[in-house]
């Protein structure tokens, strides 16, 4: 018997095992979750944020069920490691840097549609990122992956960053990637957004005097599933404008109304 490749199973049959106890502890605490929500009617919901000043433009009439995600790490071979004016390495096989020896032009001044247009153009997958920020002090953009459809939020392994010079030439990129993207077979009900809203308000974490810019549903890294596997959860991204004019971003679990933390970039300049 190799013991080595039977402890490898017995680890992969556990780790799924997991995963799957875990959703079906989180299905029966979803439902507790949404009648205690649900108790308060969206009037009494809509009362009590007016009450403290909080207010929003239009949410999203309509919420369409939306199903976990499953995908995997990419690994790079060193046969996509880039050549010519692309100077590519690896680091940790998932992670490639790409420097220009002679720096590409945009198509016009930096801007979101330029950038954009040179993803699409010039990185493996391109047209699977969205434009998410830029740093001008730092002359950087972020993209991020999109996972069904849609947004994958601040994960490391599934991003580009596109660095520049002073002249608006494009210097180099790094890339992380998820592959082998899967959709679970059962959509979940999602929470509505006045209820996103809701909860981030009764926990305190919502001020009072705070305007809602925007609500949508993307996704978030939910479990690691095993070294290279990840399962992604529907999660509401609500963007706010504070009293003091202060941006801010709010993550929620879209399908049992929990708040997720995720670790953002700070002293960045949102134009998405």
């Amino acid at each position: 018997m190799d013991w080595s490749k039977t402890k490898t199973i017995f680890i992969i049959v556990f780790s799924i095992m997991n995963v799957f106890l875990y959703s079906l502890y989180l299905d029966r605490y979803t439902e507790y979750e949404k009648v205690e929500v649900l108790g308060s009617d969206s009037s009494s919901i809509e009362e009590k944020l007016k009450e403290d000043n909080i207010s929003y433009g239009n949410l999203p009439m309509k919420v369409d069920p939306e199903p976990y995600v499953n995908a995997q790490i990419h690994m790079f071979k060193n046969s996509e490691i880039p050549y010519g004016n692309q100077q590519g390495r690896l680091e940790k096989n998932n992670l490639l840097h790409v420097n220009f020896r002679k720096p590409m032009p945009l198509e016009g001044e930096v801007s979101k549609e330029t950038l954009s247009a040179f993803v699409e153009e010039n990185v493996y997958q391109g047209q699977e990122y969205v434009f998410w920020k830029i740093n001008s002090k730092e002359n950087k953009a972020i993209f991020f992956q999109k996972v069904n459809g849609k947004t994958l939020y601040y994960s490391d392994n599934g991003r580009v960053t596109i660095y520049w010079n002073k002249a608006g030439q494009v210097t180099g990129f790094e890339q992380t990637v998820y592959e082998k993207v899967e959709l679970g077979e059962q959509p979940k009900d999602l929470i509505s957004p006045i209820q996103a809203i809701y909860t981030l308000y009764t926990r305190g974490v919502l001020p009072a005097n705070s305007t809602i810019d925007t609500a949508e549903v993307g996704y978030s890294v939910y479990v690691q599933v095993s070294e290279n596997a990840r399962m992604f959860l529907p999660t509401w991204r609500i963007s706010a404008t504070l009293a003091d004019g202060t941006k801010e971003e709010y993550f929620i679990n879209a399908v049992n109304n929990g708040i997720v933390e995720l670790e953002t970039e700070e002293e960045e300049e949102v134009v998405k």
